[in-house]
């Protein structure tokens, strides 16, 4: 994975988002990156996707979307996509052409097909849009399946497995989501993170505390010196 990926995928994850329009992408990277890439305020998207193109490699995909807008968004399924967002914040029937980074006509398709599967819900609401919501049944289900599949492995394995299934192509993932996905007591989980940061399976960083709520405050790792790690890296996934 090149650095300018590297770069665009923490631009994700600060904003806890999947993809962005590359007028943001131009706007957010840094000013070193805009001048390898030799791009400025005034390049098009089109001349931005050009430029990235070449130093991307299986972790950013570059798509279009409503209108043929250009997004980078991470390497995974459109399907995925429209679900992480929408478990994210649900959305109006009347945003979903300019919200998704998805040509109008497969958005369409995509979404029937996730609604007739039961994954997603659809609200009639008073000002006569539809909002779209994920199923609590399903959101749920996966949860469960997660268990029983991974319920007779070791803690440390379990652990990587729920980084994978939170991270979506992330590098640097939130303690706080790998704690409330595994619902662990805090000693079964605190103790397993202390035993892959002392082999040096994971790397636990420090951050701006401001950022989270209280309760993601609390649910993240306090080390022995009382500083709170707010983010994990894995190093060998």
């Amino acid at each position: 994975m090149t650095h300018i990926e590297q770069e665009i995928l923490t631009l994700f994850d600060t904003a806890e988002k999947d993809y962005f329009t590359l007028t943001q992408i131009r706007d957010a990277l840094k000013k070193e990156t805009q001048q390898k890439l030799s791009i400025t305020k005034k390049s098009t998207p089109t001349d931005v996707k050009k430029k990235l193109l070449p130093h991307l490699t299986d972790g950013v995909q570059i798509i279009k979307g409503y209108k043929s807008s250009l997004y980078a968004a991470k390497n995974i399924s459109e399907e995925d996509l429209i679900l992480n967002a929408i478990g994210k914040k649900p959305q109006s029937s009347a945003q979903l052409k300019n919200y998704f980074p998805i040509p109008n006509n497969r958005l369409v398709d995509i979404l029937t097909q996730l609604v007739s599967s039961g994954k997603i819900c659809v609200e009639l609401t008073p000002k006569h849009t539809l909002k779209l919501s994920l199923n609590k049944t399903f959101q749920e289900s996966q949860i469960l399946n997660h268990v029983q599949e991974n319920q007779n492995d070791d803690d440390r394995t379990l652990m990587k497995r729920a980084y994978q299934d939170v991270c979506n192509g992330r590098i640097y993932v939130r303690i706080h989501e790998v704690r409330d996905y595994l619902k662990w007591s805090r000693d079964r989980f605190d103790r397993t993170l202390e035993s892959l940061a002392g082999d040096f399976v994971i790397q636990l960083h420090y951050g701006d505390p401001s950022i989270l709520t209280e309760n993601e405050l609390k649910n993240s790792y306090m080390d022995d010196e009382g500083e709170i790690c707010i983010t994990l890296t894995w190093r060998t996934i």
